[in-house]
């Protein structure tokens, strides 16, 4: 005979509660073993607010207390769901084994078998009865009862220790995933104490109440991606696994924290370091900060350290309170020793090439066309960002005869920098490469759509203008050669390098016939020479190729 009792609805209440925050957990969080363990408690907890809520409808005696025993697997799955939640919270590696976790399994199973079977031997729950009206079903804890009531406690203390734990050694920014469960998991594990342990007489157990509160909480944190699966790591754990060394020291150069890493390379500076590191002296091991570190701003520098045939690339960066004043600072070292030595090599290869005979010269330049050619195969200089050589040729060979097909002039330019070599052999290929760059950076300012740009090798530049008679070309030409002329990097002992851009210029008219486009860069190269003749820094124009002229080159 169903009865109206209407602390029956809050216990569907918490069992719709509890379906409705596993939906939300396994539709977020998918397959991940601290997901699912959340599933399962959740389910649990709807299971045991379920079949209390159903129980209380029927005022039976007998129906009551079958409805109340059908409540024990999901006791059972609410606190072994939430032992695996916080393992496999708070351990990335932890995931459910058959093999390694059997033996959790063996207190809910004989817990559901005892509680089935109560009725043969009464160990479990005694002294069945119905209380008040609507009558609510009443029963006393039998010896069993009492050990599956504390051996639940000691593993939900045991959860709720391990996710403290965790909550302390994360960042705090991953704080929230250990706390939210804890709080979650208290307001039901409150109301079984207070059910069970402090006023036994309560017409209903508060347990199933209070999951609404435990659905509630994990609900919220779905929402608001406080999500189980995100990697907990703090950043001393990611400082802590690279390859270089980081340490932090206060504004008396005391050690205040540092890595593995640095740790390692300060007792191979030092061998006679104390085992603590921290709260030594930086100087007292060594002194790579000099007397004076800056206290705004960053910097960097290489540290030779000879005894141990040691370079190392040096940044250190201050550390500042609230009102910008320096407390301390970063230093990262990283070993650069090995990369010093192949450019060292580097450079003492070069300085034989530079030595060698006249007579093998031109050997060389044919080997070095031959490998910059095979460098160059792809469609970027790799130094300038330009097109390279190859790309120039396929544009030209393209867009020189459609252009002029179409009606339209075409109009090269060819440039060299001026006295480059002397750049390099007195200050260092370094700064070469630095001229480079800026020259190629002023040749493409101002570059229409359609044009081309491309470092045609070493220090020679070819720009392709389509549509562009010579007349416009040379204007723009004189533009483009002014700002090269601006062009300056820092050179040997800080001292300024600058240097000029020699060009020259070749057109075709529309409608002419070029067999090649080797003629117009034959015809921009000469007038290229006869720019160098005539006192470099200039741009001279070799003219408007004819048919015949083109056909002839």
């Amino acid at each position: 005979m169903l009865v109206w009792q209407p602390w029956a609805v809050l216990f569907l209440a918490s069992t719709i509660g509890s379906l409705l925050a596993a939906r939300v957990i396994w539709r977020r969080c998918g397959t991940s073993p601290a997901a699912v363990a959340l599933v399962v408690l959740v389910l649990g907890a709807a299971m045991w607010s379920g079949m209390r809520g159903v129980g209380m409808l029927f005022g039976s005696l007998a129906i009551q207390s079958v409805f109340s025993v059908l409540i024990y697997p999901g006791v059972c799955a609410v606190v072994l769901g939430l032992y695996c939640h916080a393992r496999a919270l708070t351990d990335r590696r932890w995931t459910w084994n058959w093999r390694r976790h059997w033996w959790l399994l063996i207190e809910p199973v004989l817990c559901v078998v005892v509680a089935l079977t109560n009725s043969t031997h009464q160990l479990f729950r005694v002294g069945y009865r119905l209380e008040g009206d609507p009558p609510i079903l009443a029963s006393e804890g039998g010896p069993l009862f009492q050990i599956h009531t504390y051996y639940s406690y000691a593993l939900l203390g045991a959860a709720f220790f391990v996710l403290l734990r965790g909550a302390f050694r994360v960042s705090a920014a991953h704080r929230v995933r250990f706390v939210l469960p804890i709080v979650g998991g208290l307001f039901p594990t409150v109301g079984n104490i207070v059910s069970v342990m402090i006023m036994p007489e309560l017409p209903v157990d508060l347990t199933s109440v209070l999951f609404l509160a435990t659905a509630a909480i994990c609900a919220w944190a779905m929402y608001n991606s406080a999500l189980p699966d995100v990697l907990p790591v703090a950043l001393s754990q990611v400082v802590a696994t690279i390859g270089d060394a980081v340490l932090v020291v206060d504004r008396k150069q005391r050690i205040v924290e540092l890595n593995p890493a640095a740790d390692t390379l300060l007792r191979s500076l030092a061998p006679q370091a104390p085992a603590k590191l921290v709260g030594t002296s930086l100087r007292d091991l060594a002194d790579p900060m000099g007397p004076s570190p800056r206290t705004a701003g960053p910097e960097q520098r290489t540290l030779a350290v000879e005894e141990l045939d040691l370079h190392l690339d040096l940044r250190t960066a201050p550390l500042t309170d609230s009102k910008d004043a320096c407390i301390g600072w970063v230093l990262v070292a990283r070993d650069v020793t090995e990369s010093l030595r192949q450019r060292a090599e580097l450079e003492r290869q070069r300085a034989e090439a530079v030595a060698a005979s006249d007579a093998l010269r031109e050997q060389l330049d044919l080997v070095e066309r031959l490998r910059r050619e095979l460098a160059e195969q792809a469609t970027r200089d790799p130094l300038t960002g330009l097109f390279n050589r190859r790309r120039m040729v396929e544009f030209l060979s393209r867009e020189v005869p459609d252009t002029l097909a179409a009606g339209r002039p075409v109009s090269l330019l060819m440039m060299d920098v001026d006295k480059f070599k002397g750049v390099n052999d007195n200050h260092g290929h370094a700064v070469g490469d630095a001229i480079l760059i800026g020259m190629a950076a002023a040749l493409s300012e101002d570059l229409r759509a359609g044009e081309l740009l491309a470092r045609f090798g070493g220090e020679e530049f070819v720009l392709v203008m389509p549509g562009v008679g010579l007349e416009e070309a040379l204007a723009r030409a004189e533009v483009w050669r002014a700002r090269c002329a601006q062009v300056e990097v820092e050179g040997a002992g800080g001292a300024t390098v600058r240097t000029t851009m020699s060009m020259g210029a070749a057109g075709l008219l529309p409608g002419a016939r070029v067999p090649d486009t080797n003629g117009l860069l034959v015809a921009a190269d000469g007038a290229l020479y006869a720019a160098k003749a005539g006192g470099r820094n200039r741009v001279v124009s070799s003219g408007v190729l004819t048919e015949q002229v083109a056909a002839a080159h």
